[in-house]
């Protein structure tokens, strides 16, 4: 593992390579793709364009809230969990697991994951394909400038302080990427595995990407 510290960049904002090996990416799509996968007409959230899957607790994207406990997270990410805790990447277990599928062509809008809902570590491992992560300041202006991060296939990177309160981020639907550096990213399947403690119900009227 590399741990890069980017607080030059950005207050609480750590991204980690190589989080994962290689045998554990190959052995987490191997489980993930015989569970079922919600999205694209089939519930729990069937309104969503990209395919889904969730643990430990189910989330409405509709209601904005949380509807179910579920349980504990699957036995196919406990050797992840341990390393989160080993780690201390959160300050407390994870009791809520997404797994997010993204074909090449999609994204993720602008966000910030509802502080009144999630605990204040967001987790999320990047398997299959690079990507760019935007961060935009959620005072933004018109006039302010965003910061793109590399998120390199098996790498975590971890949102707490300001990454994880003061800046939405997001991922871009384009099939090509420049990083900051100029070199190309040719964007595959990519999944991802976000992590994160839920810490209360959350009511309708808020909201939560």
């Amino acid at each position: 593992m590399l741990i890069r510290n980017l607080e030059d960049k950005i207050q609480g904002l750590i991204l980690i390579e190589n989080a994962v090996s290689k045998e554990e990416e190959d052995h987490l799509i191997e489980q993930v793709n015989k569970q079922i996968w919600s999205g694209l007409g089939i519930g729990p959230n069937p309104e969503l364009k990209r395919r889904t899957q969730q643990y430990g607790h189910l989330f409405s994207y509709r209601y904005r809230k949380v509807l179910e406990e579920y349980g504990p997270l699957p036995e196919f990410v406990e050797f992840f969990v341990n390393r989160i805790l080993e780690n201390q990447w959160m300050p407390n277990k994870p009791n809520h697991l997404l797994v997010n599928e993204y074909n090449p062509g999609q994204g993720i809008m602008p966000h910030t994951d509802a502080p009144a809902l999630f605990g204040p570590c967001i987790l999320s491992l990047s398997l299959l394909s690079d990507c760019l992560m935007k961060f935009t300041s959620s005072e933004a202006t018109h006039d302010s400038t965003s910061i793109d991060i590399v998120l390199p296939r098996r790498s975590l990177v971890i949102l707490s302080g300001n990454a994880r309160y003061r800046y939405k981020h997001s991922i871009s639907k384009d099939l090509e990427e420049m990083t900051p550096e100029g070199s190309i990213i040719h964007r595959e399947k990519r999944i991802s595995f976000t992590f994160r403690e839920i810490i209360a119900w959350e009511d309708e009227s808020k909201s939560c990407k």
